[in-house]
């Protein structure tokens, strides 16, 4: 049980009775700023209308498209901490104002609302192709200096201590755009301020431009591969037989879907092979003793769902000196994971390369791995695994009364397109390049948290 003390005059003044308030590292870093202020040392409010301006769409229902409707991508609020989102419903663009719901590249962005509440990120050229909703209040700064120091500090474990300690609700939690203009940020020395500053600026730069380049690929290649998964409105259907329905021992329609077959046939048609020829695909039992320890004690275990996330939130950690217990578990250096059990229209079957910054970390066994033969570019098993008529294979063979699950024995027989001349070290590269953008993230924030802990 935590406890805490609390003085009288915190609680009129602060008008919160929520023990979480006062149990939190918020009131660490309140003190920190406090210290940090009282010493003679600058800082800005974030709701200053002269530097910052910060908003978020009215809260509306949003009106999702129908079939033969135009429609514009969509994305939830914890989408924009993936690697590289996808939207998995698209809004009608004549029934939603949707000109309010677009971010235009430079804009912080900051969920502010459910448990993935505080996390921030500020959108590029992939995020503008999408909208979003009411719960990712906007932040617009036009000096870039102070757009990427403020961007470091919400990051650092002291800005998001802040914004928790903020939050209300008495289910889901929620921040609003008056919490977040309330807040003080410390503004460091001024050699300090520009390293920061210029580090993060080259950490998001590098991180839009592998996005750029990881999406590119995709669609450079999809077009070279030539193949397209059809379609016809769902209310036209398909029959089939009642012998295949028995020899397959399958009832789900999806199983049965004739586009998906055909998508198959077409890329066996243009030198298309099985995943197994090419890579290994292994799935750990997902039952396990789990005992998690503190940060400093363990490696990190992730989820299907945070698999896909740049920023992970709730990361959780096994203890190093059971890595023998755990060893299935471990991801490994250049290879491909995906989340195999979920849900079918979430994010089940969506791949992630697995780079030297999570080559060594614990995967659960909800998580699929393929590991790519001997001489294989691990480059082409990524790009392959994600095209469309791949995906939909996978949706197909999935199963599951309420969690949907896909098995090693059916991905590793579903058809991918074949190895084509192609710059497939570009995707490699692009990964790794992510890795070096995070690196200087952590760099940046590391320094705030170093100068500040000081005034602790």
């Amino acid at each position: 049980m935590k406890t805490s003390t609390v003085d009288i005059n915190e609680i009129t003044g602060g008008f919160r009775l929520d023990s979480p308030y006062y149990l939190s590292e918020g009131r660490r870093a309140n003190r920190i700023i406090k210290n940090y202020i009282n010493a003679g040392n600058k800082s800005v409010l974030l709701g200053d209308e002269k530097l910052i301006s910060i908003w978020q769409p009215n809260r509306n229902t949003l009106v999702y498209g129908g079939e033969g409707e135009t429609t514009v991508p969509y994305l939830q609020p914890y989408d924009i901490l993936e690697y590289l989102p996808t939207s998995r419903s698209d809004i009608s663009s004549h029934q939603n104002d949707i000109e309010s719901l677009r971010v235009k590249a430079g804009t912080l962005l900051l969920t502010c609302s459910g448990r993935n509440l505080g996390p921030l990120v500020i959108a590029d050229e992939y995020i503008e192709q999408f909208v979003f909703g009411s719960d990712l209040i906007r932040m617009e700064i036009s000096d870039d200096s102070l757009k990427y120091y403020i961007f470091a500090f919400l990051s650092t474990w002291i800005g998001q201590a802040l914004l928790h300690s903020n939050k209300t609700g008495s289910v889901i939690d929620h921040l609003s755009k008056k919490d977040v203009a309330a807040l003080l940020i410390p503004l460091l020395d001024e050699k300090c301020f520009s390293t920061i500053s210029q580090t993060m600026q080259k950490s998001y730069e590098l991180y839009a431009s592998a996005r750029k380049s990881l999406n590119e690929s995709q669609k450079k290649f999809n077009k070279i591969v030539g193949i397209e998964r059809a379609s016809k409105k769902l209310c036209k259907g398909w029959g089939i037989g009642f012998n295949d329905l028995f020899n397959a021992n399958r009832l789900d329609a999806a199983f049965f879907d004739p586009y998906t077959a055909k998508a198959a046939k077409d890329l066996e048609a243009v030198g298309g092979i099985r995943l197994k020829c090419v890579a290994d695909v292994i799935k750990p039992s997902g039952r396990y003793k789990t005992t998690y320890v503190e940060k400093e004690y363990g490696k990190p275990l992730i989820s299907g769902r945070q698999l896909l996330q740049d920023q992970i939130v709730g990361l959780k950690y096994l203890p190093s000196n059971r890595e023998k217990l755990y060893k299935e578990f471990v991801l490994l250096d250049n290879t491909i994971a995906f989340p195999a059990d979920g849900r079918v229209e979430g994010r089940l079957g969506t791949p992630t390369f697995i780079t030297a910054s999570r080559a060594g970390w614990f995967a659960s066994g909800h998580i699929e791995r393929i590991i790519p033969h001997n001489n294989i570019n691990p480059g082409y098993i990524y790009l392959a695994f994600s095209h469309p008529a791949v995906q939909a294979q996978i949706y197909s063979v999935a199963c599951g009364s309420v969690v949907d699950a896909v098995y090693s024995n059916d991905v590793e027989n579903v058809v991918i397109p074949p190895m084509i001349e192609f710059d497939y070290d570009t995707v490699v590269l692009a990964w790794k390049q992510i890795d070096i953008a995070k690196e200087l993230k952590e760099k940046a924030c590391s320094i705030i948290t170093e100068e500040l802990t000081q005034f602790d």
